[in-house]
């Protein structure tokens, strides 16, 4: 009776002076080890009933399985960690949808938090859950004892817009630390947009290499990733730390800077992969341009970029860049590039150093693309009498500035 006594003077207080409600204050207990889900989950749903405010999170530890803020009515919602560790718990057993042997409840991709507008083929945020940030919360799962899932996330969004997530670590992760994407079940919703999403301050540590990427943006129009690590993450079948990979040509994909970011011991085809779609006539939006990376570090990686196009790029005519890579360094690298029909990439003031293979590789399968530009760009470490190796066909690649600092004996 008491407990429910000050829930109801909980909602009164928040509904006249402004919204905050408290996890504890619904039962969560960050020094138990209990399954604190439900406490979470009610929490969510007043702020949403009220049309948003403020999640306080105790700094603790606390065990979840997953929150779900489904539709727009939890738009307006700010979560404050404190400092606290959101351990993901699983069921005790995967079972098998479609093909993938998962720990998901839907085909496309579950998280821990789970954000979904559960709306469809959307041009546009009139329906998506707006507002929303998370900070200072470290989210945790055990990927050396449970292994690789496809479908499992820390963070999983469908249909948000201007979506913050900050000052926030993501360890262990199964699948995607954070995945914004096209949708988180395929029998119900396919192609919410997603637009204005930023992810500034975070660690991304993936432990062994046997996850996913560290973000995913499939359906983006908008996009920051700024001042963020990424380690020892991505098996080597998946894309990447970062993936920008849009599931059909209609979804508007664009815009995305990712800047003084760190990339260290980062397997699968590069730290960064873009792909580039061909323009869709569903849409007059201009999509797959406005790309930057700049003033990032690359360590241990195959490629700190790879850029995938399509066929088109043998009918290319622009001349401005789609994609900038500039003011960075590379260490210890495969490739100066993975590029797969791409078309009008520029690189620009890029330091690359220790080349595993000591020669420059630019590799391209089976056509390198067309409007690629080196410019300003330099390679230490280098084997002259190795020469260029173009693993591909090319219309165009220019080289402007460039210095090859030889490999000493």
């Amino acid at each position: 009776m008491n407990k429910l006594l000050n829930t109801i003077c909980i909602l009164i207080s928040s509904t006249t002076f402004g919204l905050t409600v408290n996890v504890a204050d619904y039962g969560a207990n960050g020094s138990d080890r209990k399954d604190d889900t439900f406490a979470f989950q009610r929490a969510a749903d007043v702020l949403a009933s009220n049309g948003g405010g403020i999640m306080e999170i105790p700094r603790g530890v606390y065990l979840i399985s997953k929150v779900k803020f489904l539709t727009k009515k939890y738009s307006n919602i700010s979560i404050y960690g404190n400092g606290s560790t959101i351990e993901q718990f699983f069921p005790r057993q995967r079972k098998l949808i479609e093909r993938w042997n998962t720990f998901s409840d839907v085909n496309a991709a579950d998280g821990c938090f789970l954000f979904d507008a559960q709306v469809s083929k959307q041009f546009d945020d009139t329906h998506s859950i707006k507002n929303i940030l998370l900070d200072d919360l470290h989210f945790v799962s055990d990927v050396e004892k449970l292994k690789f899932d496809e479908l499992s996330h820390q963070i999983s969004a469908h249909g948000v817009s201007n979506f913050v997530v900050q000052n926030c670590t993501f360890t262990g992760f199964l699948g995607d630390g954070i995945s914004i994407n096209a949708g988180t079940d395929f029998t119900k919703n396919y192609g919410a947009y997603n637009k204005n999403v930023t992810i500034r301050n975070c660690k991304f540590d993936g432990i062994n290499r046997e996850n996913r990427q560290g973000i995913s943006f499939y359906y983006c129009d908008g996009f920051l990733v700024e001042n963020c690590s990424f380690k020892n993450m991505t098996r080597e079948d998946m894309p990447g730390a970062i993936d920008v990979e849009p599931m059909d040509n209609w979804q508007v994909a664009r815009n995305g800077i990712i800047r003084n970011c760190s990339f260290e011991n980062i397997g699968g085809i590069a730290a960064v992969v873009i792909f580039l779609m061909p323009d869709s006539t569903e849409i007059q939006t201009k999509s797959n341009h406005g790309y930057i990376i700049e003033n990032c570090s690359f360590k241990d990686v195959r490629a700190p970029l790879a850029v995938i196009g399509h066929d088109a790029f043998l009918r290319n005519t622009e001349t401005d860049p789609r994609v900038i890579f500039r003011k960075s360094t590379v260490q210890n690298y495969v490739r100066a590039i993975d590029s797969r029909k791409a078309y009008n990439v520029l690189f620009d003031d890029i330091s690359y150093s220790t080349q595993k293979r000591n020669y420059l590789d630019l590799y391209g399968e089976p056509n390198i693309g067309g409007n690629i530009r080196f410019k300003g760009v330099s390679f230490d470490n280098y084997a002259a009498d190795k020469g260029v190796t173009f693993g591909g066909n090319s219309r165009s690649i220019k080289f402007e500035n460039l210095t090859l600092k030889q490999k000493r004996n």
